[in-house]
């Protein structure tokens, strides 16, 4: 399904444009991407061309669905009217990968600078209950029903060990040199406990201000990290997203002989109404130099 003419780059990044603009709605977000990536990569082989919709940047390797209504949304107000964030999903240890994430979205928002980046590391990701193709109605196993398992699986220092912790602060101070140059407002993280977090406020030059704990594996907040996060003036959100948002066989069903390397999802809200006006994902992959 992937167009033609990705297949002479190495590395390729792929932009879903503004999903809210399409069917896709208000849905889990591995389903948001996968649809998200079928629709944009989607073209008739037996034209030498993509639909009108999108467009492909030959200079750098990119296929992005509808630039266009996706410029609209994002200049129909002033930028200080807006607010845009963005969550980093990452499986490996690369701080490259975190520079391409980094300046894929500047780049293909066309902004010097965005409000506010989570990042979500999980080099030992667990895949979500709920596959990708779930029918409508058909609700997933109660995690909260699954006991020690779901209580094993929230504890990332466990799961990752010091090794974990080493990479994921090389992988934050990463954005922590975007911070410094004003081209992100905010930092965070998701998913840490709160060793793991107070491990990585300690050796920050740029303390995070925001932390994401995903409800799924732990359903109550562990009271050790609220008190961290409120101690440290750390903004604690919950979120749904499961720690690997696309499974290699499923990307490589509409990519052949690509791999994901980093996925991103941004928002754009308006600030005064707290409307969300654009939502889409941004996907970087290669291919093996075989």
């Amino acid at each position: 399904m992937i167009p033609t003419i990705t297949k002479k780059y190495q590395n390729v990044v792929i932009s879903t444009g503004n999903i809210i603009a399409t069917e896709l709605g208000q849905r889990k977000s591995n389903e948001e991407l996968y649809d998200g990536l079928k629709i944009t990569l989607h073209s008739d082989p037996t034209v030498e061309r993509v639909v009108v919709e999108k467009e492909i940047d030959e200079l750098h390797g990119r296929v992005q669905r509808a630039t266009q209504e996706l410029t609209t949304r994002l200049t129909e107000n002033g930028r200080n009217e807006i607010s845009i964030g963005a969550k980093i999903f990452l499986n490996s240890h690369s701080t490259e990968c975190v520079n391409q994430a980094v300046e894929a979205l500047l780049n293909i928002l066309s902004v010097t600078h965005v409000d506010n980046v989570v990042l979500a590391y999980h080099p030992n990701a667990v895949a979500s209950a709920t596959p990708v193709a779930t029918t409508a109605g058909v609700q997933a196993k109660s995690p909260c029903s699954e006991g020690l398992a779901a209580s094993k699986a929230s504890n990332w220092s466990q799961r990752n060990g010091e090794e974990g912790v080493a990479e994921l602060k090389e992988l934050y101070q990463t954005l922590e040199q975007y911070a410094l140059k004003q081209q992100i407002t905010q930092l965070g993280i998701a998913d840490l406990d709160a060793a793991a977090l107070e491990e990585l406020h300690k050796s920050a030059q740029v303390a995070p201000t925001i932390a994401q704990v995903n409800l799924s594996t732990c359903c109550v907040v562990p009271p050790e990290l609220q008190e961290f996060c409120t101690a440290h003036d750390i903004q604690l959100n919950t979120h749904s997203d499961p720690e690997l948002l696309l499974p290699e066989e499923q990307f490589s069903a509409l990519a052949p002989g690509y791999t994901i390397d980093w996925s991103l999802r941004y928002q754009v809200h308006v600030r005064c109404r707290g409307v969300l006006t654009a939502k889409g994902y941004i996907v970087g992959a290669s291919r093996s130099s075989d």
